[in-house]
């Protein structure tokens, strides 16, 4: 009982990158594109630019694999991180301000000027999540036995989805009446209200959550013995380990893939049920919430239900053709301008969803080292920062493309064009998970240690 309890206090942090994630990418995006009319694709540039160093992610993992503060490896990073994308995202928001006045006044240049250094604040925000976010999960490996790390790293997954939903809620409500409001200077000031309180609250959640749970390594711990120092391990040498089974490459890959097409639809979702079903921006903000709901209950019964019958691999490739299956049907619910269709697909396509990235993460977990966590969580942080940024660049940029190509800039037919994009691509990657060997990739990757080991004996 004691560490189902850690396990939900741990799920605070990631309940606030949930939350952080809807007011980025939602709100943010929701305001820029619908209400203020900034380009898709530069809205898209500028707010998924916080994937883009993501590459920086390995080297923070291996770092807090290495680091010794006060006897202390992972919390250092995790606190000056999420400090750092506190304080970042107060500046991302007036930031946003700032170039929605531009957009208002009609100075296309400064609209242009605005958006790039829209894009350098979130190029800092993602450099700071990176530095807090990996070494959290590289924490979690610390703390628990392998028997117990399926059960924590289900419950904080599970916490980000509870994250997701809560700050659909929440924020929607903060907003209050100037949602549905026609008054732009009203919308603004609850949005001014918004990144004031916001930050300040998620960081003191991000302190109740991690402050006193990593236990200070003995100062004079053996560099050598991985149990006890984490494995003082070059990034040189971590590189040489990583490429040492196929299934490294193989599976980043195929994650990336997943991870693209399952978050395409998030930087296009709230504008669709704007332009299409005519819904206000509370309302469109709770789309958040439907699938999120939809995505906590597929993530929570699959390990269950599906994945002890199915396997990983099975219960993914389940996941994938699902998914496609009803994103489908969030088109068909836009065609016929059926709003209790859409919602319902919504949140089918959350379950679905949830299916796949349960099956996904139980893979990840055969697919990591405890002497190189850090390491290893990084690089599979890395494939899916990269995708998702990209699917949040992609989303924006493929709405441009197809409305360019159908005459409808803001229209049905390229919303519907995404959707079926993304469809297809959910499909493919289920299929391609089916050839990942977790048992291949232990045994290249445990001789590639002992190799290097006996080496640094030597």
């Amino acid at each position: 009982m004691r560490f189902i309890a850690l396990a939900f206090r741990l799920g605070l942090f990631q309940a606030c990158l949930g939350a952080i994630s809807v007011l980025t990418l939602g709100i943010f995006n929701r305001l820029l594109i619908d209400e203020f009319a900034v380009p898709a694709a530069l809205t898209a540039l500028a707010l998924g630019a916080q994937q883009m160093v993501a590459f920086t992610r390995i080297w923070f993992g291996q770092r807090s694999d290495n680091c010794r503060w006060r006897g202390l490896r992972r919390t250092p990073f995790i606190l000056g991180g999420a400090a750092a994308f506190c304080l970042l995202l107060w500046i991302a928001g007036r930031t946003v301000l700032w170039l929605a006045a531009a957009s208002i006044a009609g100075d296309g240049p400064g609209v242009l000027l605005r958006g790039l250094v829209l894009t350098v604040v979130m190029l800092a925000f993602g450099l700071a999540i990176s530095a807090s976010s990996t070494p959290f999960a590289a924490l979690l490996v610390d703390i628990s036995s392998e028997r117990q790390r399926p059960t924590l790293v289900s419950i904080v997954w599970s916490m980000l989805m509870v994250g997701i939903v809560a700050g659909g809620i929440s924020l929607s409500r903060f907003l209050g009446s100037s949602c549905a409001s026609a008054d732009l200077d009203l919308l603004i000031a609850g949005v001014e209200r918004l990144i004031v309180t916001a930050p300040v609250l998620i960081f003191v959640l991000v302190l109740v959550s991690v402050v006193g749970v990593e236990r200070p390594l003995p100062a004079a711990a053996d560099p050598l013995d991985s149990s006890k120092a984490g494995g003082e391990i070059s990034l040189g040498h971590a590189w040489r380990v990583l490429r040492s089974s196929p299934q490294v490459g193989y599976f980043f890959a195929v994650l990336s893939l997943f991870t693209f097409s399952l978050f395409l639809q998030e930087a296009v979702l709230e504008p669709y049920g704007g332009a299409v079903f005519g819904m206000d921006v509370c309302a469109t903000t709770r789309l958040n919430a439907i699938w999120g709901v939809g995505t906590l209950l597929g993530i929570a019964t699959t390990g269950v239900l599906l994945v002890p019958r199915l396997g990983s691999q099975r219960t993914a490739l389940l996941g994938g053709m699902l998914s496609a299956v009803f994103v489908v049907f969030m088109v068909v619910a836009g065609a016929i301008s059926s709003e209790p269709l859409f919602r319902l697909a919504l949140g089918l396509f959350g379950y679905a969803a949830g299916v796949s990235t349960n099956a996904c993460l139980t893979l990840m977990l055969g697919l990591t080292s405890p002497m190189m966590a850090g390491t290893f969580i990084g690089v599979w942080g890395l494939a899916q920062a990269y995708a998702r940024g990209l699917a949040t660049i992609s989303g924006g940029a493929l709405l441009s493309l197809f409305g360019s190509l159908s005459g409808t800039p803001n229209g049905f037919t390229a919303y519907a064009s995404v959707f079926l994009v993304q469809a297809v691509g959910l499909l493919l990657a289920g299929v391609l998970l089916l050839r990942v060997d977790t048992a291949l990739f232990q045994q290249r990757v445990q001789r590639a240690l002992g190799d290097l080991v006996a080496f640094e004996i030597d």
